[in-house]
């Protein structure tokens, strides 16, 4: 399955090698930590294992933190 996805201002394709796609599935592909980065489909925040498909609005969004 290939999704589209938005992430840090563009517009990226990704590839599996599955079609049950979860929400920790697109982290890993990306290299990134539940505690760094979230997932929005549809315009809510998505629990990790929540299924996507290739039709969902899929945006992943760095966590900022500071002091």
């Amino acid at each position: 399955m290939r999704l589209s996805l938005h992430y840090r201002g563009k517009l990226i394709h990704i590839n599996f090698d599955k079609e049950e796609i979860r929400v920790r599935d697109i982290l890993d592909k990306l290299n990134l930590s539940r505690d760094y980065a979230f997932v929005i489909v549809n315009g809510e925040i998505a629990a990790e294992d929540q299924i996507v498909s290739e039709q969902d609005d899929i945006r992943v969004i760095n966590a900022i933190s500071g002091g």
